[in-house]
C-alpha cells in the first residue's frame, strides 16, 4: 500500500471515530435537546475516541507514524460536531 493509500485510510479512520463517538453520544443522552449540555457529553466522548486511535492504527495495519493524520481527521470532524451542536446546522469538515 502506498503511501496515499494510507493517508486516505488514515483521514477516513479518524472521521469514523469522531462520527462514532458523536453517535453514542446523541443516542444514549436524554439531553439531546440542550446543546450545552450535549457539547460537554460530546466533549467527554470524543476524549474517548482519541484514545481509540492507535489501537484502529493496529486494527488497520497502518505504520504508528500516520498517526498524526488520523489525529487531524479526528479533530476536524469533531470539531465540525461539537459546532453544529452549537449552532444548531452542521456543516461538515474541510478535507
Amino acid at each position: 500500500m502506498n503511501m496515499e493509500d494510507q493517508s486516505r485510510i488514515a483521514r477516513s479512520i479518524g472521521r469514523d471515530i469522531a462520527r462514532e463517538r458523536a453517535l453514542f453520544a446523541l443516542i444514549g443522552s436524554p439531553r439531546k435537546n440542550e446543546p450545552a449540555e450535549m457539547q460537554e457529553i460530546l466533549r467527554t466522548n470524543f476524549e474517548i475516541g482519541r484514545g481509540q486511535i492507535p489501537s484502529r492504527l493496529v486494527e488497520a495495519g497502518l505504520p504508528d507514524n500516520i498517526a498524526r493524520t488520523v489525529e487531524d481527521a479526528f479533530a476536524k470532524t469533531a470539531t465540525a460536531i461539537l459546532n453544529g451542536v452549537a449552532n444548531s446546522k452542521y456543516q461538515p469538515a474541510l478535507r
